[in-house]
């Protein structure tokens, strides 16, 4: 039996719409075996636990890479990251799936085919790109190559997760954003992700502050975010160095070095946020991991 462990990842950080990504200490594991009678999947709703199955589509889509045919697999889901909330889940599925199929059959994928495979399949490199090597990564997609390069995050910045109760698609995320964008909107975008990139490698607070900013997805995503943006505006003005929509939301991500930050917004939180909950997180540094085990 194959475990493999995905981290959670939260993709954007504001400016860097579909290039930027972190992981985060939050996961998801999946024990994969072979199987003789056929595909047996728990530890997800029964809708999931068949063929279209994400994990199962990124793992017969690997062997399919090296030109092989699936047989029976089981497959068991335990993940802390919830689904539908800008955290990854759905990387995390395919991760796993090409991993789990890799160690399974020998199938010798490097990471680079490995992120190659993920994102065709998730149409983006940045979540899948943290989701396999961790940590912060700049990726892109150039003439049909995915390209990534890990980044640096200050040690001393921590990470705070403010995750609803309540779930927005990818699809209708998606929908919201503009065809077309201004030449003046673009270049703000551009200069804030390449000041936010200096930025969490040095800590620096001002910085920080004003280069989380965004114009090209925020506006139009938070809107389908009921008290999204009061609870951002909150967050900065109790401490957050910056706060932005992860992934596409609803979740919130607020950076911070102030022990303290986690308390003042719980409390804020249980004061009158009741579908909201935070999460204290550290940055991962490392990403998924597949490992041998013995059956139970």
């Amino acid at each position: 039996m194959i475990r493999v462990t995905v981290p959670a990842t939260s993709a954007n950080l504001g400016p860097g719409l579909d290039s930027l990504g972190l992981a985060l200490g939050l996961y998801a594991r999946f024990d994969v075996a072979l199987h003789h009678g056929g595909l047996a999947i728990t530890g997800c709703p029964a809708a999931y636990a068949n063929q279209d199955n994400l994990v199962y589509r990124a793992y017969t889509a690997a062997l399919a890479h090296r030109n092989l045919a699936p047989g029976g697999l089981r497959l068991h889901i335990q993940s802390d990251i919830p689904t539908a909330r800008g955290l990854g889940s759905s990387a995390a599925c395919v991760v796993a799936g090409i991993q789990a199929a890799n160690a399974l059959h020998h199938l010798g994928l490097t990471l680079e085919e490995q992120l190659a495979l993920a994102t065709a399949l998730e149409g983006h490199p940045d979540n899948a790109a943290p989701a396999l090597y961790g940590g912060l990564r700049v990726s892109l997609v150039a003439e049909g190559q995915v390209l990534s390069l890990p980044a640096p995050v200050h040690p001393d910045l921590r990470f705070l997760l403010l995750v609803p109760d309540f779930e927005l698609s990818t699809s209708q995320a998606r929908a919201a954003l503009r065809p077309l964008v201004s030449l003046q909107d673009a270049v703000y975008n551009l200069s804030h992700a390449a000041l936010l990139l200096r930025a969490l490698e040095t800590g620096s607070p001002v910085h920080l502050r004003a280069a989380m900013r965004d114009r090209l997805h925020q506006p139009a995503r938070l809107a389908l975010i009921p008290g999204g943006q009061a609870l951002m505006d909150a967050a900065m003005a109790r401490g957050a160095l910056g706060c932005c929509l992860s992934g596409a939301g609803p979740s919130l991500l607020c950076l911070y070095t102030d022990q303290g930050f986690p308390h003042t917004m719980n409390a804020h939180i249980n004061s009158g946020c009741p579908a909201w909950r935070a999460l204290p997180l550290r940055l991962c540094d490392r990403g998924a991991a597949s490992e041998r085990m013995n059956p139970p």
